[in-house]
């Protein structure tokens, strides 16, 4: 079986920084929870920069042959940047230049979170960069190996390539892609190779080992070596493709629902022109979309059953929040001259109002067993995040909250207060939403959980001129703060050959690339 996941991607922005704490592996998980405040962890640095210079926007990836490895950004002059390869092995000061490169992308060790060591692909290193400048949606994607020699480039596509993995080989396979002509091609970068799977294409999405396309105003469907499936629908403008193989697609004649394989497709019938259809599981699946698109009236349609519910008018946004008791919506709704408004619908029960100016598109996470986390009272800039449930309506928690949350595991993690990026990092327990940690000065984008420890990495202390500060480490099973380094501006994590973190240093007399470990 074949399916898609996703790997990072870093692309172009003039204050992208953020990093990942050390996964400290097998041994930390079991030793972390029973040290009741009785046992540490410290961090061992490197004794020498691993590259000097000015770096940024840090990407960590590596294979057997290959060894470990950092791509980034190297400031070579004041504007003036080129993606860098930077060996992570230890004493061996090696790296190599791409050019430059607005977004690039490799395969790197993969985390595993059962506590076995990562997984490492057995095939030489693979990195995709786009050539141009940043800022660009565009650009030959050039494929490099971990010399920085060229072995393809795929002219004028669109960011973002599309990992396509195997589960049966653990590993991506290949890339898919669209050119700004509209082709959609297949890239394998380990055999040099490029097929083309349509031409003429406005929309595609990979699924269920298909490709699923708008062609010429018709849906589609197409395998791997670009054969045609099948076809449905005339003067197609949206679709929306579930993991399992079906989707639905709004064309000159209303809303329909294709699955791979049928005959033909299914018509769902609506009251006016929809728009916006929407996947989503709750007990089972379902479709949502606008009944009326200029109405915004929104419909919830049982896949199983049939059964088709009309929820509200004037509706912006929804969310979809499967609890063990009941399923919830929560919608956003406007009208002319007056507040946005939250709305919530409990399982089969009527629309509730939470509360008004709610985040645009903002996120609903649930809390305890019938209660959720909101954010209302946003100004453009900052809200209240605050809990909400049936009973006891909306209770404030935490305001000036700009930027996004971070969450793993017991605890929720975000910065409050901003000014130009900069403010305070609160960490909440997700379970009583108890105060866990409160640090001064960290960089928004800089806060990020462990997927394999817990633990909470961050840069605090921020100097603006300096465009850097303290890189610190929060263990949540004995609460302890670790300062690693001074003068950091971003880090990564390194999974292999042994768990620990990439970090860029910007003081003057010691800036390059460095590493630390943790030594238990």
């Amino acid at each position: 079986m074949t399916y898609v996941r996703r790997t990072r991607m870093v692309g172009s922005g003039g204050t992208w920084r953020r990093g990942g704490l050390a996964v400290f592996g097998a041994f930390a998980l079991s030793l972390l929870p029973a040290c009741s405040g009785g046992c540490s962890v410290e961090f061992e640095r490197s004794e020498a920069t691993h590259a000097d210079g000015l770096y940024r926007r840090l990407l960590v990836g590596g294979t057997e042959p290959d060894g470990a490895f950092v791509l980034a950004q190297h400031e070579r002059a004041p504007g003036e940047e080129e993606l860098v390869l930077v060996s992570l092995a230890e004493g061996e000061k090696r790296s190599c230049a791409m050019g430059k490169a607005f977004g690039y992308t490799t395969m790197g060790p993969q985390p595993s979170f059962s506590g076995d060591e990562p997984r490492v692909d057995a095939r030489p290193a693979r990195i995709l960069a786009f050539e141009g400048e940043p800022g660009a949606k565009s650009g030959d994607l050039r494929i490099f190996d971990a010399s920085c020699v060229e072995h393809m480039r795929v002219p004028s596509v669109e960011t973002w390539p599309w990992p396509i993995y195997s589960s049966a080989e653990s590993r991506t396979e290949a890339y898919a892609a669209r050119t700004t002509s509209g082709e959609v091609v297949w890239i394998d970068p380990w055999a040099g190779s490029m097929r083309t799977i349509s031409e003429g294409a406005s929309f595609w999405k990979y699924a269920a080992e298909t490709f699923w396309l708008i062609e010429g105003g018709r849906l589609v469907l197409r395998d791997r070596e670009g054969n045609t499936l099948q076809t449905a629908g005339e003067g197609v403008t949206e679709v929306v493709v579930d993991f399992t193989g079906e989707a639905a697609y709004v064309d000159a004649l209303g809303l329909w629902v294709l699955k791979l394989g049928d005959p033909a497709p299914m018509a769902i019938p609506t009251a006016a022109a929809p728009c916006k259809p929407e996947y989503f599981y709750v007990n089972s699946l379902k479709l949502a979309y606008r009944d009326d698109c200029a109405a915004g009236v929104l419909a919830v349609r049982d896949l199983t059953t049939g059964d088709t519910r009309l929820v509200a008018a004037g509706v912006t946004s929804a969310r979809f929040v499967r609890r063990a008791s009941k399923s919830w919506i929560f919608f956003q709704r406007e009208e002319p001259g007056k507040k946005r408004e939250l709305w919530a619908v409990p399982g089969d029960g009527e629309p509730v109002l939470v509360g008004t100016n709610p985040k645009p598109d903002g996120y609903v996470w649930s809390f305890q067993e019938e209660g959720s986390l909101v954010e209302l009272n946003h100004d453009g800039t900052s809200g209240t995040l605050g809990t909400w449930t049936l009973e006891g309506g909306f209770s404030p928690l935490l305001e000036g909250i700009g930027g996004a949350w971070v969450q793993r595991g017991a605890h929720l993690a975000m910065v409050v207060d901003e000014q130009a990026e900069v403010g305070t990092l609160v960490v909440l327990d997700k379970e009583t939403l108890a105060e866990a940690l409160r640090v001064p000065r960290v960089h928004r984008a800089t806060p990020w959980f462990s997927y394999q420890a817990p633990a909470l990495g961050y840069v605090h202390g921020w100097d603006d001129a300096l465009g850097a500060g303290t890189l610190g480490a929060w263990i949540s099973a004995n609460g302890q703060q670790i300062d690693v380094d001074t003068g950091v501006s971003e880090f990564d994590e390194i999974y292999w050959p042994e768990p620990g973190i990439v970090y860029a240093v910007r003081t003057p007399e010691r800036a390059g690339l460095w590493s630390a470990y943790p030594d238990f």
